[in-house]
This record gives structure tokens, sequence and C-alpha cells, in this order.
């Protein structure tokens, strides 16, 4: 099911220089393995929002318990931390497009092998202005790597953001969900389970809003990928 991404330098058969360590390496991306390992994964987490659980005893934490996102599942395989925190920044706000594969690779990870059935990869939209500023949506390009590799179908034009929001980054988690009511749009889609694409999880605000929208126009299961999970050092 999932296929690899080529690359200019995979195909010339190339040396590809690790954009961690330096050094000459022969895979397609721009990590190589053994910096890869530097990343570690998320471990035990909430099936619900990923955050992290001390152990498999519960598959859902209590805050999802006690108010349950309108997503559904979050597929996340690694926590916010460096060096996967640089790479997110690099590419988000640096111009790293050379990451976008390597992060997409990622987020592939966090995925089941078998019995998966999401019908559409959205992601999650930018304001036209800020989307000017920046020069490119970095969940839009995920999403396009994303449903090539997986074959799966993506719309980029069915969610708008209507309203430009303050940074989400600079807000606290009740800021967050007041910062975002009505900032988001969506059409009607011919799909029951869609998946909702982003670099990062971190309140999960924009997420539980786009997919509260998604439901309402007749969606009925909403999973979240993005590449890392935010984690509270409290």
């Amino acid at each position: 099911m999932r296929q690899k991404f080529l690359s200019i330098t995979q195909r010339l058969r190339l040396p590809s220089i690790c954009t961690l360590c330096n050094q000459f390496h022969k895979e397609n991306l721009a990590v190589c393995t053994p910096c890869l390992e530097f990343i570690t994964p998320l471990g035990f987490a909430c099936q619900r929002c990923a955050y992290p659980l001390p152990d498999n005893t519960y598959l859902i934490c209590g805050h999802c318990i006690k108010k349950p996102p309108f997503f559904d599942r979050a597929y996340i395989a690694y926590p916010f931390e460096e060096p996967l925190r640089s790479l997110i920044h690099q590419f988000k706000y640096h111009n790293g497009l050379y990451l976008a594969r390597f992060l997409a690779k990622l987020m592939l990870n966090a995925l089941p092998e078998s019995s998966f059935t999401a019908e559409c990869l959205i992601p999650v939209p930018m304001h036209p202005k800020r989307l000017r500023q920046r020069g490119f949506n970095q969940a839009a390009i995920l999403t396009t790597l994303l449903a090539r590799s997986l074959n799966i179908p993506y719309d980029l034009v069915k969610c708008t953001k209507n309203v430009n929001t303050v940074p989400q980054a600079s807000l606290n988690e009740a800021q967050r969900r007041s910062n975002l009511r009505k900032a988001f749009h969506c059409s009607d889609l011919p799909f029951k389970h869609v998946a909702i694409i982003d670099d990062l999880l971190t309140t999960g605000s924009t997420a539980n809003e786009l997919a509260h929208i998604l439901k309402n126009t007749g969606v009925e299961q909403v999973d979240i990928w993005c590449c890392a999970r935010a984690v509270s050092k409290d």
C-alpha cells in the first residue's frame, strides 16, 4: 500500500546529504537512517488525541473521556521534540520544502499496515493572506505526497479559512478555541471517512473545529494525521 517517494537523486543514484549530520548517505530522504534514531517515537498514546499515556492499560486519556473531541482518532508517531521540532520549523518558516518527503514518511510510520479506510485527505487550510505571506501551505504539500503514496483521493479546495485569525502559537487553549470559531468553511464532500492533515497537533483546537464542521456537512468519521504531537511539560 505504501509506495516509496522518488527523488531526482534516487533516480540518478546520487548521494544525499543528511540535514542533521551533514554526511553523505544513500537514502532518498533529507535525514539519514542513523539520525532517524534520534527522533524518538511517541510510544503509548491516547487513540483519540495521541497524547502520551504511561502504558497501554487504557486506550483513551482522561481528557478525551471527559470531553471527547469531534475528531475520532489521531495518527501521530512522534512527539514535538528536538530534532523533529527544528525540522518542522525549518519546513514551515524557512522554506524547507526539501524536508516535505521526510516528514510525510514520518506520518506514514504512524498509520496501520492494513485495514486502512480513509476515503479522502484534507489539509488544514490557510487564510489567503497568510498563504501569500508564507508562499505555500505546508499541510497541502504533505497532503499531496501522502495521497499519491497511498493512492487516496485528496481535496485542497472544499475546506477554506475565511477569517485571518491571530496565530494559534501565541494563545492558550481557551483562546485557541475562541480564536477559531467561524474561521473555517467546508463544502459538502461525497465521503463518509476523511483525514485532516497537518504538521503538528498542539491542543487540538484547529483539528477539532475542522472536524466539527466536516461532521456538520455529513462526514461520519474524521481522523487526524500529523508529523508530531506537542506534549506539555507539566
